[in-house]
C-alpha cells in the first residue's frame, strides 16, 4: 500500500507542468508564474509542521540552507525548461534527477556506487536522444528544453542528496519546511522583474499558476511525507520514476482535451518515439536503483 504514495504523485506532476506551460504561454509569463506556483507550493508544505515532533538543530541551519538554494534553482530551471519547449519532453526528463543523486553520491562515497549506475546513465542518454525526436536535428530542436531539465535535475539532485544525507541533523520536517521557504523568499527577487502587477494577470492564466503550483505542492509533499514516515526510498523513488510515462501518456491521449495540442502538431512518429524514450528512461533509473 506505501507504493500509492509515489504512483500518486507520479500520475500529479505531469498536470503540473501542463497548466504551468499553459499559464506561461496564456498571459502570466515566466516570471511571475514561477513566483505564484512557488508561493503556493509553501503554503502546501507548511501544514507539514503539524507532523513534527522534533526541536530544529540550529546549529546545523546551513545544510536545509544549502538544499533550499539547489531547490530553487531547480524550479527557475524547471520553468525555462517548460516554456522553453513541449511538456512531453520536459516531464520525463524530470526522472533522470534520480541518476545525478547517484552521481553526487559517487563523488560522496564512491564505494557505496555500483557499476551498474554507469550502464544506467548510458540508457538515460539514449532516452534523452529519443525524447528529442531520435534525430540531430530534433535534439536540436529541443536541445534548450533538454538542457534546463538536465539543469533542473541537477539542482534537484543536489537538494535531494542534502535532504538524505544531512535532514536527520537538522530534523527531517523542518528541513523541508526551510528548504522551500527559502524557495518563497528567492521567489520575492522576481517582483522587480514583472513585466506587470500581478492583478494585471488574466484571471485564468494566474489560476493555472496557482494550480500548477498546487500541484507541484501536493504531489511533493506526499512523496516527502511518505519517505519520512514509511522509508522504503529505493521502491518509493523508483515507482515515482513512472512519471516519465505519464507526462507523455498524458498529452497523447487528453493533451487535447486540457489545452494541450503537442501531440497534434508533432504527429504519432514524434509521440512514439517520445514513449519508447520515457520507457527506457525508466529502465535507465531501475537500472541506477
Amino acid at each position: 500500500m506505501y507504493l500509492l504514495a509515489p504512483l500518486t504523485s507520479a500520475l500529479i506532476y505531469p498536470f503540473a507542468s501542463l497548466f504551468l506551460k499553459r499559464a506561461i504561454g496564456e498571459g502570466a509569463g515566466l516570471l511571475r508564474t514561477a513566483f505564484l506556483s512557488n508561493i503556493v507550493l509553501f503554503a502546501v508544505f507548511l501544514p507539514a509542521l503539524l507532523f513534527n515532533q522534533q526541536a530544529p538543530q540550529w546549529s546545523h541551519l546551513g545544510w536545509p540552507l544549502l538544499a533550499g538554494l539547489c531547490f530553487f534553482g531547480g524550479q527557475v530551471f524547471t520553468f525555462l525548461a517548460i516554456r522553453a519547449g513541449d511538456v512531453s519532453v520536459q516531464a520525463p526528463l524530470m526522472g533522470i534527477k534520480v541518476i545525478f543523486v547517484a552521481l553526487f553520491s559517487f563523488f560522496l562515497k564512491p564505494d557505496e556506487v555500483p557499476p551498474l549506475l554507469w550502464a544506467g546513465s548510458a540508457l538515460a542518454a539514449l532516452a534523452i536522444f529519443l525524447l528529442g525526436g531520435a534525430s540531430m536535428k530534433s535534439l536540436r530542436d529541443n536541445s534548450r528544453t533538454v538542457l534546463w531539465s538536465l539543469c533542473a535535475c541537477a539542482c534537484f539532485g543536489g537538494s535531494d542528496s542534502l535532504a538524505g544525507y544531512r535532514s536527520a541533523d537538522f530534523g527531517r520536517i523542518p528541513f523541508i519546511i526551510v528548504m522551500v521557504a527559502v524557495v518563497a523568499i528567492g521567489s520575492l527577487a522576481f517582483i522587480p522583474f514583472f513585466t506587470a502587477p500581478l492583478n494585471k494577470i488574466p484571471r485564468h492564466a494566474r489560476n493555472l499558476a496557482m494550480a500548477g503550483g498546487l500541484a507541484i505542492g501536493i504531489q511533493g509533499i506526499i512523496l516527502n511525507l511518505s519517505l519520512t514516515f514509511l522509508g522504503q526510498a529505493t521502491a518509493m523513488n523508483i515507482v515515482y520514476s513512472t512519471r516519465a510515462l505519464w507526462g507523455v501518456l498524458l498529452i497523447w491521449l487528453v493533451g487535447h482535451k486540457l489545452g494541450n495540442h503537442e501531440a497534434a502538431q508533432r504527429g504519432h512518429a514524434v509521440m512514439t518515439k517520445r514513449l519508447a524514450g520515457a520507457c527506457l528512461l525508466s529502465v535507465a533509473v531501475v537500472t541506477v536503483f
